[in-house]
């Protein structure tokens, strides 16, 4: 070993140049570590500063959609509102138009039932009412055998029963008009 140490001098004199390259080396990465660090730092901050505008631009987004989802709720429960108004006015409409023309048509009904009265003069100048009243009569006077002319025969006497009170129930009502 001492014979590397004879034949492998120590330059003393490059111990210092050696110590100013590594002072200059570790400035250098002193200075590289320092960019890299403040870049770093703006880096941090950019992402930082992205989040809260990620974060801004999502509570717009969710801000828009409530407002356009209540703004769709509102305008359909008018608009229902205001389809429920027509409906009605359409109905009180047809009730109307409807109302009226069955008055008409009881008017119509009525002026005909007084017209068929003052031509219903039929035998000896007696009326629809004693007409209906001898038929009624002759019909009782008949004893038919079989059950079923009997059932006919009552059937008869009924209707004309029902055909007496609507047509005196008719000519009543033009009167207390």
């Amino acid at each position: 070993m001492e014979e590397n140490k004879a034949t492998n001098p120590r330059p003393e004199k490059k111990g210092p140049n050696i110590n100013e390259s590594s002072n200059e080396k570790n400035h250098s990465l002193n200075k590289a570590i320092d960019s890299l660090s403040t870049q770093l730092e703006e880096v941090k901050k950019n992402l930082q500063k992205r989040k809260r505008e990620n974060t801004t631009l999502k509570v717009l987004l969710y801000t828009g959609l409530l407002v356009l989802l209540v703004g769709f709720l509102y305008s359909n429960s008018v608009l229902q509102r205001a389809h429920m108004r027509s409906l009605e006015k359409n109905i009180i409409s047809l009730e109307q138009r409807l109302s009226h023309e069955i008055n008409q048509v009881k008017m119509s009904l009525e002026l005909d039932i007084q017209g068929a009265k003052k031509e219903v003069k039929i035998i000896d100048g007696a009326d629809i009412f004693t007409v209906l009243e001898r038929m009624d009569y002759a019909i009782s006077q008949l004893r038919p055998k079989e059950e079923q002319t009997t059932t006919l025969v009552n059937q008869v006497r009924l209707n004309t029963d029902e055909f007496t009170q609507l047509l005196k129930n008719a000519t009543k009502s033009p009167k207390s008009k």
